[in-house]
């Protein structure tokens, strides 16, 4: 479980990995805008695109599968649950695959990006809201630090299974019944533990003199490459083709 959550960084020499982070979550955005239109042309694309990217990033695709399956038993309530309000199986189809396509482009950034560049490209991406007053610094400090707990968390998750089982305490071979009272039984450690993760950070930030209001500099320096160009420049595209075919397609019916 732990090798397989989003927001575990994967190095390797991908064309992917040595990307500036502004871009990559620009085009993250980007993605993510895509995913609300509804088109099954643009979802077919983005498919294609999607995998694309995780070929690119020389990760293996083992590993995106596995994360995916891990979300399985949530997939499977959310279809059922659009069944149950609409009944269309093309709009649970399409709602659950643009769901998994979100959560693996947030892998491919999270499997390519260390967490610091994160916060970095966050900061610059964001800065204009501070115009409004926005805290751009103190949102960014929080997504890094979800990101971060996520293997962490499911670490102590997987740690205080395997300590429960050998006491005894069955996960699989019992019926619903007998796995809810297993898994409430692992509610107050889980707490117990993050809580404790979560002082020991605030704890080594303080010791380091952390400070949201000081001016921090970037360890690592990625040049605005053709790369990083036409990445962006393919999201924005398709993004603009696709609004204005919808335009288009809705002029017409009226």
């Amino acid at each position: 479980m732990y090798n397989t959550m989003i927001g575990k960084y994967i190095p390797f020499n991908s064309k992917i990995h040595k990307m500036n982070s502004t871009s990559k979550i620009v085009s993250v955005l980007l993605f993510f805008i895509l995913l609300f239109l509804d088109d099954l042309l643009l979802l077919v694309l983005l498919t294609i695109l999607c995998f694309v990217m995780m070929l690119l990033t020389k990760v293996p695709l083992k590993l995106y599968f596995k994360s995916i399956n891990v979300l399985k038993i949530l997939l499977a309530f959310i279809m059922v649950l659009i069944l149950a309000f609409s009944s269309s199986w093309y709009l649970a189809i399409t709602i659950t695959l643009k769901i998994i396509l979100g959560i693996i482009y947030i892998m491919i950034l999270t499997y390519t990006t260390s967490k610091s560049e994160i916060t970095y490209a966050l900061e610059r991406v964001f800065k204009p809201l501070s115009l409004l007053k926005i805290p751009v610094k103190k949102m960014s400090l929080s997504l890094t630090l979800v990101l971060r707990f996520i293997p962490a968390l499911f670490e102590q998750i997987e740690k205080i299974m395997k300590a429960q089982a050998s006491r005894g305490i069955d996960f699989i071979h019992t019926n619903v019944k007998g796995k809810m009272i297993a898994i409430s039984s692992m509610i107050v450690p889980i707490f117990t533990l993050s809580f404790k993760k979560a002082n020991a950070t605030a704890g080594v930030m303080d010791v380091r003199l952390y400070s949201l209001n000081a001016k921090r500099t970037n360890y690592r320096f990625n040049k605005w490459s053709s790369f990083d160009e036409n990445i962006v420049l393919l999201h924005f595209g398709l993004l603009l083709y696709f609004i204005l075919r919808m335009v288009i397609i809705s002029s017409d019916i009226l």
